[in-house]
């Protein structure tokens, strides 16, 4: 640009300055595209709207939210005005950061400022409104989207089914995915897992389970979400023996290895029910299918053999810790804190911090 200028007939032009302007923001150097966004205004070269994109979507890209909102205001304001792609750009990252009211302002400029929004703008806006639990107003937004001739699609259908199930509304959830049909839109199964989980946690196993048959009937297999939220829902209620039996059939029947999350949850439901042994063997089925535990994992362990004063059971424990190295909380460090200091054995908590073996097996 330099050699540019030293030509004569050869001046920057706006296309030049936003091809460079664009390279800094991509290289996360706002400051520099600012810069040279200031260049412009003194060399008399006027920025245009792709400008002010540019800078908007850097700055919202790399974290500067308040200063990309502040920057388009100020644009407006010498009427340099944003166009349909600087409000969804806008309107896209509030809803990524949950800041769903100022997304709905500025889908209300959008609208006074005669920008017509596409259909990703309605879609991602009734997102953020369900996730937020808005659901009148998501309603008002999809009537809005229909009104101008827009269709909702599979990912906008299934936040309103999951809002309107956290909100309680299962028949507008009912409703929903009547309309899905309807529209040839086919549930899949982030939609039954929404009612699933619903049912689950109103305790409404039977409702569930038919829930689940239905999914299966429409051909979609369950995923490891469905069975965890059921197998949850069973071992809050203390019905271990459905539990087990979800459990066994993750594996048997749908082919679905169980993660960490749902070892967790049957782990924690043993130890809470006394049945350590049963606890110590899903551990070490978990190595045996390599299922790496966590520190939620060990600390439900700890607690269960803390109160039945195992004490090699929990060394052998605190080395697979070392093993998996698996770092210790604030929970397994105060387990084992009062535990093992009751009964003489601080030199072995000592010895698992600085990350050495404790059981006497390993020495």
């Amino acid at each position: 640009m330099d050699r540019m200028r030293s030509m004569k007939g050869l001046a920057p032009n706006v296309f030049t300055y936003n091809c460079l302007i664009d390279g800094f923001c991509n290289c996360v150097d706002i400051e520099k595209g600012k810069e040279l966004f200031d260049q412009m205004n003194e060399v008399g070269v006027s920025p245009n709207v792709i400008t002010l994109n540019i800078l908007v979507d850097g700055m919202f890209r790399h974290g500067r939210i308040n200063g990309a909102l502040n920057f388009f205001s100020g644009m407006q304001g010498n009427r340099l005005k944003g166009n349909a792609v600087t409000y969804t750009t806008l309107i896209t990252a509030y809803c990524d950061i949950d800041h769903i009211v100022k997304a709905v302002d500025l889908f209300d400029q959008m609208l006074a400022s005669g920008c017509s929004p596409d259909a990703s703008v309605y879609h991602r806006l009734i997102s953020g409104l369900c996730k937020a639990g808005r659901m009148d107003a998501a309603s008002n937004v999809l009537s809005k989207l229909k009104k101008v001739g827009f269709r909702p699609d599979i990912v906008c259908y299934n936040s309103l089914v999951r809002g309107f199930c956290k909100k309680n509304m299962v028949d507008k959830a009912y409703d929903i995915i009547k309309e899905m049909e309807e529209a040839g839109v086919k549930p899949n199964s982030v939609s039954y897992n929404s009612l699933i989980a619903y049912f689950c946690q109103n305790g409404n196993f039977g409702l569930a389970r038919e829930a689940m048959e239905w999914m299966i009937n429409e051909g979609h297999v369950p995923t490891i979400a469905t069975y965890g939220d059921l197998i949850h829902a069973y071992c809050s209620n203390e019905n271990i023996k459905e539990a087990m039996k979800l459990f066994n059939d993750m594996s048997s029947t749908s082919k679905i290895p169980p993660n960490t999350i749902t070892y967790n949850i049957r782990i924690e439901s043993l130890c809470n029910n006394n049945d350590i042994n049963g606890a110590l063997f899903l551990v070490d089925d978990m190595k045996a299918k390599g299922v790496k535990p966590y520190s939620d994992t060990y600390n439900a362990m700890f607690k269960g053999l803390k109160e039945n004063n195992l004490l090699e059971d929990a060394f052998r424990l605190m080395d697979a810790m070392i093993e998996h190295a698996c770092k210790p909380d604030y929970i397994t460090m105060d387990i084992l804190t009062g535990w093992l200091s009751t009964v003489g054995e601080s030199g072995k908590l000592t010895s698992f911090i600085q990350g050495y073996k404790v059981s006497p097996l390993s020495e």
